[in-house]
């Protein structure tokens, strides 16, 4: 690396304003071409300069599980994958995926996963800046099949099967991480479990599930300044373990898996009402493992490695994500690189 440059005599606010704009995948070069360069590029308030100015960058991220254990009884790494970069980490622990869970903050800066056994069912965050994770939380009744939302800081936990019980739950809680703990909440008017989840403005949706002996239909409303819930339109039919996307336009879309329904489901918040439109294109029996909204898109992977988006107004056509291996033991979300 170059020791002197003549940008060395700028100003700092000035080189920040001359750099911020250079493309995520230039850093590394541009850092090298002088140590003035390298400094600003590699400080700590680079990332949020970026941010101000609208030149973070958002990609698609995949952690992915190909076969829950070897032959031989040897955990299968998860993959931590970014579209068009490729493997970027591994989580090298015997850690399980639970595929029916996930979420992204608000800002869009980390995706969120439960784990299954062996062990106690955690929660992981992995971070599309420094494309690290940690170990966000441990679930408090160590449930599955639950609702994962963040909204105002926290981490909501909605639902699921609990602990060793085959029974779903209606409880509902939310994890500080500022405080490390948990806060039991007004439970949910039904139990469920596989519900379908969506935060819009103030409110968490969660949408049909599985319930004790019966499948739902129903939408349960959560207010997050009243801390009260409250019933909507109940779904044209029962629906349970989809894919729930909210996009700019403040509608929750139920993404269908193959099987059942091939139509994908439309809340109008404004309405109170419910349209279905055209899923996704399923490929002989493949179909959706994860879906997400992306620059305003919705974007749909499914198990033979396909992608498909479409804009809110507009029908579904491809969207290339060649390099990634996809199937289901996956999950994936639209996360801020840098």
């Amino acid at each position: 690396m170059a020791t002197d440059s003549p940008f060395t005599a700028l100003p700092d606010d000035v080189l920040q304003r001359v750099l911020v704009g250079v493309a995520l995948d230039d850093h590394d070069a541009t850092a090298a071409a002088c140590r003035a360069f390298c400094d600003i590029i590699r400080g700590p308030q680079f990332p949020a300069l970026r941010r101000r100015y609208g030149f973070e960058e958002r990609g698609i991220i995949i952690l992915r599980q190909g076969e829950a254990h070897t032959p031989h009884g040897a955990s299968v790494p998860l993959e931590i994958r970014i579209a068009g970069k490729g493997v970027v980490a591994s989580i090298n622990e015997d850690l399980i995926m639970n595929t029916f869970s996930s979420s992204t903050t608000v800002a869009g800066a980390r995706l969120f996963v439960s784990t299954l056994e062996p062990g106690p069912h955690l929660i992981l965050a992995v971070d599309g800046s420094t494309r690290r994770w940690s170990r966000f939380a441990t679930l408090p009744l160590s449930q599955s099949l639950h609702c994962m939302e963040w909204h105002g800081g926290l981490l909501y936990v909605a639902g699921g099967v609990g602990g060793d019980s085959s029974q779903a739950i209606n409880t509902f809680q939310a994890f500080n991480e500022a405080t490390g703990s948990w806060e039991d909440l007004p439970p949910m008017p039904y139990a469920c479990a596989l519900a379908i989840s969506g935060v819009i403005g103030n409110e968490l949706f969660v949408a049909g599930g599985i319930g004790n002996n019966f499948d739902l239909s129903t939408l349960q409303i959560y207010d997050f300044t009243a801390r009260t819930w409250r019933l909507g339109a109940p779904l044209p039919h029962t629906e349970w373990g989809e894919c729930g996307v909210v996009v700019d336009d403040g509608k929750l879309y139920l993404v269908a898996i193959p099987g059942r329904t091939r139509s994908m489901m439309v809340y109008d918040v404004q309405s109170n009402t419910w349209t279905e439109q055209q899923g996704p294109p399923y490929e002989r029996t493949a179909g959706v493992f994860s879906a997400f909204a992306h620059n305003d898109r919705i974007v749909a992977l499914n198990e033979a490695g396909s992608a498909f988006q479409r804009g809110t107004d507009s029908g579904w056509s491809r969207f290339d994500l060649a390099d990634v291996r996809a199937g289901e033991n996956a999950l994936a979300g639209s996360v801020l690189l840098g």
